[in-house]
């Protein structure tokens, strides 16, 4: 594998490219880091698995946008007239707005074969194109990433009848990715922002475009999700433990700039913690009070997000859990309560 150094200034070199045309690197780049997240010590990332994280990543974007005049319209994220991939995305939109679904993960379920079909659009798309050519410099392809293992125009049918559906990352990067990903992000979504901005032919407007591409796509948690969570923590702050009053807010224990995840099993309540907490990792003493709620109460999770029509993702929630904390360098400062910190001695999950 390539020094960190050479990985990283590669790595700015595809993020700061200025002659894209559409978002299609970029969010090829943040599915590659996210489902690395997600697969802990696996090297080999299936296509398809790929092609879930960039429709997860572009179904809350082809909401209507509106603009500080109060003008609405859709964003623009090709410089071209159309999208295959965008086009694919925006009629799974209508069905999902048709059936009042909240997020890609209820479509998911409710509208299976529409949800299939965008999605082999998404993977057939990206293994044709981003795929053989996000690791290319000028014109020469410089794997740093992961091996290249088929050339720009394959289909991923055609991949599939040889068990090759699958990009296999090279030594070192899976680890790499894990701990450079938090720090990438910020940088990708600010590169795919002013790219956005720039082919809509509007201003950035500071945080407000950006926030409406990244940020969470709903503005307020059901009412029956926050009262599932408050009977199953019996009414008490998830960290401090005392009694919950009328200051009661959802916090992500894994904070959303690091790894954005809905799920309910990243979900807790908090008093005025959750300001405090603000993006910090937890200490070690919260990590492990997280942990045994998982293993005591998976099934009270689920059943609360069926009940509110919310997403429920075990094993991803873990996953990006235990792939944060296995990574910790020694030293991360972990919030434990008000303004005190514990320092990590290293990773801390087994």
């Amino acid at each position: 594998m390539a020094s960190d150094d050479l990985l990283i200034e590669r790595l700015l070199r595809v993020i700061d490219e200025g002659r894209r045309t559409a978002t299609y690197k970029l969010a090829l780049l943040l599915g590659i880091i996210d489902t690395a997240a997600t697969m802990p010590n696996e090297t080999e990332l299936p296509t398809r698995a790929i092609a879930e994280r960039v429709l997860e990543l572009y179904y809350p974007q082809t909401r209507s946008y509106v603009d500080r005049n109060g003008v609405t319209f859709m964003p623009r994220q090709i410089s071209m007239k159309s999208s295959t991939v965008l086009a694919a995305v925006e009629r799974l939109r209508v069905t999902g707005d048709a059936m009042r679904c909240r997020s890609i993960d209820e479509v998911a379920r409710r509208a299976q074969r529409d949800y299939e079909r965008t999605l082999d659009v998404v993977e057939d798309t990206f293994v044709r194109y981003p795929i053989p050519l996000l690791q290319t410099i000028g014109t020469t392809p410089i794997p740093f990433l992961y091996a290249v293992d088929w050339s720009e125009g394959t289909t991923v049918a055609s991949l599939r009848r040889s068990n090759g559906d699958r990009i296999r990352l090279l030594d070192g990067v899976a680890d790499r990715l894990v701990v450079l990903g938090p720090m990438l992000r910020p940088l990708i979504e600010h590169h795919w922002t002013q790219d956005v901005a720039r082919w809509t032919r509007i201003t950035t407007e500071d945080e407000q475009l950006r926030s409406h591409l990244f940020g969470p796509e709903r503005a307020a948690f059901p009412k029956v999700l926050a009262g599932g969570l408050l009977e199953l923590q019996a009414g008490s702050c998830f960290y401090c433990e005392a009694r919950l009053d009328k200051r009661v807010e959802v916090d992500h224990f894994l904070p959303w700039s690091r790894w954005p995840n809905d799920a309910i099993e990243n979900l807790v309540l908090a008093d005025q913690c959750n300001s405090a907490k603000s993006d910090h990792l937890a200490a070690t003493a919260h990590l492990q009070r997280w942990r045994q709620r998982l293993e005591l109460h998976q099934l009270d999770l689920a059943e609360i997000a069926g009940e509110a029509r919310w997403t429920s993702s075990l094993d991803r929630s873990r996953a990006l859990v235990q792939t944060t904390y296995q990574h910790l360098a020694s030293g991360t400062p972990l919030w434990l309560r008000g303004h005190d910190f514990e320092f990590a001695s290293g990773p801390s999950w087994d």
